[in-house]
């Protein structure tokens, strides 16, 4: 019998309470308390969205095949209400368009595993048209033997179903595809449109629609031969609802409901519907990405459609339940309160300067991972300011307000802080990120509002160009050559969630936050930032968004909301410090933790 080390490729080590080295599964002997313990990383309970890139074309009613990383998109009806031909391809991070159908058209079916092999069936005027697509091109092949729109399709190119549909009236007709033929097979219960449908040819599943009467929350599925009804959805629902997964485990989100577009998302498990986190923007007449080879749904994707009473190109990315999931943990308070300050550094050796309690501060403290610790204080008080730095003993910090809003610039050298060449442009409530010897300042007050980027090298401010948008009260994120700008306040009333990428020579306007957001903070890279907390016609909020290098999605809350805060970090490991609760200002302190584990005691 093998033995533990033998097994995990490590002995079983004997520790005085929690680790804080093991990985996850491995075991060890907590000396204090007597037990054997293991961790496991903690997993998300539900599924959440992404928003994603947005399609080239906006449109409805539209085709879609592959995979939520190999996704493509084909046909629709575009914002001039016309018919179109156009076909797209997303390769995980941008979608590219390549050649047209030969016949445009809008409510057709598609069917495909890739981006490079698909089926596009039927369409309006009550088609029976079929093209295959190579990858390169579609080709006109044998066309369906009852001639629709507005049905359920789904599987690969070679071995593919489309089911029910408008021809008109409804019907049940179900075609089962070879890659060459399509042959008549057993019918669905129900004849309806406006329905979806995902999996594979010999395990698939249709559901929602309308029949000639009503929506429907009807659901079956097929196993090769036979259509089987099942459990229906929680809300019944038609007009192009997006789906992807398989006959065990599958996702369907918008459509409408009688009542309007809707964001509803519900979860297949194989027996029953269960409501989850809802789609973004409520939507409808959209197209699926499916994703798992049609057998699952732990990631999926829906693209374009129509929202607000609009066609869209909006994309929205599907992360399933059980991926593991970051959390923010309690730290020791801060010695001073106070917001609108700047922070720079690491988790476990960070640096918070400046701000107001009030008063205006010169007060800076440093943390180590525990607890914070005040130190020399900078030479002008400001609140407004903000900073650069790899650690709390090389740090930079910049504009402010005292009154005057200044251009001061100080340096950190561990035990002193210098006055070094001011920026070009004084202002406060800025943008920033960098080193103490390469920084960059971007936007802020002057008053007015401005977009002016600079860049420092060590000894002076730099003017660069600007960002696209003016505002100020933002967040930043990144170096000097490579960073991201995210939020931030147009007046009079506009709190925005524009971000925009820095590639050290220009500003390129990127997805957005899901939430328009004031006053808030975050640390990280152009590939990976959390933007946290800040403030919304709702108050102090706690919410943190991650950015994946393509798009942001919510993810963990911090404990305490609280906007004009520092943070300091990357997404692996962060801090959150100081701010504004309701009023009055906090010295909380949170870690983030991104990848948060349980530790369980093994017992008898």
């Amino acid at each position: 019998m093998a033995t533990y080390k033998e097994d995990v490729g490590t002995a079983v080590t004997n520790y005085a309470g929690n680790s804080p080295s093991v990985v996850d599964g491995e075991v060890w002997y907590d000396s204090t308390n007597t037990d054997f313990k293991y961790q496991y990383a903690a997993l998300t309970a539900a599924g959440s969205w992404r928003t994603s890139v947005s399609l080239n074309t906006a449109r409805n009613g539209l085709g879609g095949a592959g995979t939520y990383t190999a996704s493509l998109a084909f046909g629709g009806y575009d914002a001039p209400a016309s018919q179109v031909a156009n076909t797209e391809s997303f390769n995980g991070s941008s979608w590219t368009e390549l050649n047209d159908l030969n016949i445009a058209r809008n409510n057709l079916g598609g069917i495909g595993a890739t981006n490079t092999a698909a089926v596009a069936v039927g369409g309006n005027p009550y088609r029976d048209s079929t093209e295959l697509w190579n990858g390169t091109n579609w080709t006109a092949v044998n066309a369906l033997n009852t001639a629709r729109m507005n049905m359920a399709s789904f599987g690969t190119s070679t071995a593919g179903i489309a089911a029910a549909g408008n021809t008109p009236p409804q019907v049940a007709v179900t075609e089962s595809w070879n890659g060459t033929n399509w042959t008549e097979v057993n019918d669905s219960s129900t004849a309806r449109s406006n329905l979806t449908g995902f999996g594979i040819n010999t395990a698939g599943l249709i559901t929602g629609g309308n029949t000639s009467t009503a929506r429907t929350a009807n659901t079956e599925t097929w196993n090769g031969t036979n259509w089987t009804e099942v459990n229906n959805l929680n809300i019944g629902r038609n007009d192009w609802i997006g789906g992807f997964g398989g006959e065990t485990a599958g996702v369907v989100t918008g459509g409408e409901d009688g009542t309007g577009y809707n964001a509803e998302t519900e979860v297949w498990n194989g027996t029953n519907w269960a409501e989850t986190t809802n789609l973004p923007t409520a939507s409808s007449k959209g197209a699926m990405g499916a994703s798992g080879g049609q057998t699952n749904a732990a990631n999926g994707n829906v693209y374009g459609g129509e929202a607000g009473g609009s066609r869209v190109g909006n994309a929205y990315e599907w992360a399933g339940a059980g991926a593991p999931i970051g959390a923010w943990a309690t730290g020791n308070n801060m010695n001073t309160a106070r917001n609108d300050l700047a922070g720079a550094g690491t988790q476990t050796s960070a640096i918070a300067v400046g701000g107001e309690g009030p008063p205006v501060l010169t007060n800076a403290e440093t943390y180590n991972g525990t607890s914070w610790t005040e130190v020399n204080d900078i030479a002008m008080a400001r609140k407004g300011l903000r900073g650069a730095g790899a650690s709390s003993t090389s740090a930079l910090v910049f504009g402010g307000d005292g009154p005057p809003t200044t251009g001061n610039t100080e340096s950190y050298s561990g035990s002193n802080w210098t006055e070094v060449n001011n920026l070009n442009t004084a202002r406060q409530q800025l943008g920033s990120c960098g080193t103490q010897t390469a920084a960059l300042a971007f936007a802020g007050f002057n008053p007015p509002i401005t977009a002016d980027t600079e860049n420092w090298n060590g000894t002076n401010w730099t003017e660069v160009n600007n960002l696209n948008t003016s505002r100020y009260m933002l967040g930043g994120s990144g170096t000097n050559t490579a960073a991201l700008a995210f939020g931030g306040f147009i007046p009079p009333a506009t709190r925005t969630a524009a971000t925009e990428l820095w590639n050290g020579t220009n500003w390129t306007e990127v997805n957005d936050l899901n939430t328009g957001t004031r006053q808030l903070s975050g640390f990280g890279t152009t590939t990976a930032t959390l933007a946290i907390g800040g403030e919304t016609p709702g108050g102090a909020q706690a919410k943190t968004e991650e950015w994946n290098g393509a798009s942001w999605a919510e993810i963990g809350d911090l404990n305490t909301g609280r906007y004009n805060l520092g943070a300091a970090g990357t997404t692996t490991a962060g801090l959150a410090f100081a701010g504004t609760e309701a009023p009055p200002v906090t010295a909380a302190t949170e870690e983030w933790s991104g990848s948060s584990n349980t530790i369980k005691v093994l017992s008898d």
